[in-house]
């Protein structure tokens, strides 16, 4: 299997592909936000990334790259990974590239899921989850059986603040100015392939004929 990148937009299925390549065909899953979150705690580097992102602040490309570094140096050659949340724009990319030639590594297809706007809000403004068993749902495209409760334990299900249409316009602009050009980076360097996202088994059906080799 080969070494993938998703891109896509706000809730355009990314976690989602991933952890079926994970599950399906054992890739490691290489998240940005986990490696960040899983820094040990009692850390300077810990203490230093919180301070960061509580200021609202992006932590920074070298931080990232140092921890992306260490995480793959972990990977066996013939385990395939897949990357999600880096690179965001054509700085990190170039980045990203130097780092795989330092350690012989290489990034072979970059999917791009392709969702359209209205689609992605509602993805994103229908989401609710389970604060105990912490299972997911959707009110538009995925409800639970009885209205806000969750069908495997009952409890009361909870829609995270965030997830507004504001804030949701907000990211998305960000999205599409960093992020787009993106799109024509890799396309430019001929490892691009779309795929609509549409319902989950579909959409995986065609990441994994991308992602086998052949």
């Amino acid at each position: 299997m080969k070494n993938v990148l998703f891109i896509a937009p706000l809730a355009g299925g990314k976690g989602t592909q991933s952890d079926l390549l994970v599950e399906k065909y054992g890739y490691v899953h290489i998240s940005t936000g986990d490696l960040l979150r899983n820094v040990n705690p009692e850390s300077e580097l810990r203490k230093e990334i919180e301070k960061i992102i509580l200021s609202g602040a992006l932590v920074p490309d070298e931080i990232v790259v140092n921890l992306l570094k260490d995480k793959l140096l972990t990977i066996k050659e013939n385990e395939p990974f897949v990357l999600d949340g880096f690179p965001r724009n054509i700085e990190q990319a170039k980045k990203l590239e130097v780092l795989l030639k330092e350690i012989n590594r290489t990034l072979d297809v970059v999917i791009y899921l392709d969702v359209p706007y209205e689609v992605s809000l509602k993805r994103t403004l229908g989401r609710l989850s389970c604060p105990k068993c912490k299972a997911t749902y959707n009110k538009f495209f995925k409800p639970s059986k009885v209205d806000g409760i969750c069908d495997k334990c009952g409890t009361t299900l909870v829609h995270r603040p965030e997830d507004n249409e504001e804030t949701f316009n907000l990211r998305y602009e960000t999205y599409l100015k960093e992020t787009t050009p993106l799109i024509d980076y890799y396309k430019n360097l001929g490892k691009l392939v779309s795929v609509e996202s549409n319902n989950v088994e579909d959409t995986f059906a065609s990441v994994v004929s991308v992602a086998k080799n052949d």
